[in-house]
């Protein structure tokens, strides 16, 4: 048990390593741009409300267990060559018991960004069970919104990349 308390203290340490190393957020290109920003805490219930909606799937690669943990990696897009890195972020949960967990991640933030060209999310949880979504913006435009879903987890992280060009 200590093992994997300090495991989690190391593996939060260095979440928020490279969160403190990341670059700035990209910063509007017009700052008159506003974009209304829905949470979604239900895909599937979403979906539903919102026929016509295109929803996409990012491509999930295979989960790597280690200590009982797995990570599972989310692609959508491909680096081209004048892309680079716009954005990154990262973030820890904790639970004290299994459950489902479901985050929405935007980038930017506010405004328009970048054009994005490719997005990666690495999670680690306690299972290979979940998804991600876009469900807003995507490949070749300004900004994109990703849900990201978790199965009956415990402890939760991620760590997102998006790659564009300005």
């Amino acid at each position: 048990m200590c093992k994997l308390s300090l495991s989690l203290c190391l593996l939060i340490a260095l979440f928020g390593c490279l969160a403190a190393a990341s670059p700035a957020r990209q910063l509007p290109l017009d700052s008159s741009t506003l974009r209304e920003i829905t949470v979604v805490k239900n895909v599937r219930l979403f979906a539903a409300q919102h026929p016509g909606l295109k929803i996409q799937r990012l491509a999930k690669q295979p989960a790597t267990a280690r200590g009982g943990v797995e990570s599972v990696r989310y692609t959508l897009g491909a680096r081209v060559t004048s892309d680079s890195l716009v954005a990154q972020g990262a973030d820890v949960f904790s639970y004290p018991a299994s459950q489902d967990v479901s985050v929405q991640l935007t980038y930017p933030e506010e405004g328009a960004g970048a054009i994005i060209t490719y997005v990666e999310l690495i999670c680690t949880q306690d299972n290979s069970e979940g998804n991600a979504y876009v469900v807003a913006g995507g490949i070749g435009q300004r900004f994109i919104s990703i849900i990201l879903e978790a199965s009956q987890t415990r402890n939760f992280s991620y760590q997102a990349q998006y790659y564009g060009q300005k």
